[in-house]
């Protein structure tokens, strides 16, 4: 009898213990033209170890404050600067007469590149990295689908490890040079 409720009792305690994975931001941007005529959709989540939760789209300056830790978030509750561990070349800096914070983020300012061989707002000299006017070739497409897991540049997301390469892959004269050159 002791026996059995020993067991019962194992049982009800061990079945009673959920997993709590480690919680982990995910960032991602989609390249594409956005109702509030961007060129870039930036989302982070977190991931719970099954799932994709607690989606927010982000600003230029809101994705630049989370991942460098200036502002508290819980996606970044350490405070971690994410984009300094991944070699990202953008963060905040002052400006020198009125001492106000000022985001800067090359990569981003670069993604729409990927898309447009001119930039699309205006008749600027600014030119794109893409063989075609408003979607990359084919074999652009291609490369993107191959490495960065995007299948269709219009809906698809650079998303987790895709969005940090990317990201680094856009400041990179070597690998911009190559993806001009893909027909």
């Amino acid at each position: 009898m002791r026996f059995l409720l020993v067991l019962a009792t194992c049982w009800l305690v061990c079945s009673s213990v959920v997993f709590n994975p480690a919680v982990r931001t995910v960032f991602s941007v989609q390249v594409s033209m956005q109702p509030n005529s961007q060129l870039y959709s930036i989302t982070v989540y977190l991931h719970n170890g099954r799932a994709l939760t607690h989606q927010k789209r982000l600003t230029r300056d809101d994705f630049v404050k989370y991942a460098t830790g200036k502002w508290p978030s819980i996606y970044n509750p350490s405070r971690k600067n994410m984009l300094e561990e991944n070699k990202i070349l953008c963060g905040i800096g002052q400006d020198s007469i009125t001492k106000k914070d000022i985001v800067f983020c090359s990569p981003l300012d670069s993604l729409w590149k990927l898309r447009f061989s001119d930039y699309p707002f205006n008749t600027a000299s600014d030119k794109g990295w893409s063989q075609g006017l408003y979607k990359p070739s084919s074999k652009q497409l291609i490369y993107l689908h191959e490495k960065y897991g995007v299948d269709d540049i219009d809906l698809g997301f650079f998303i987790d490890s895709a969005f940090w390469q990317i990201m680094r892959d856009v400041q990179d004269p070597d690998w911009i040079k190559k993806y001009r050159t893909l027909r």
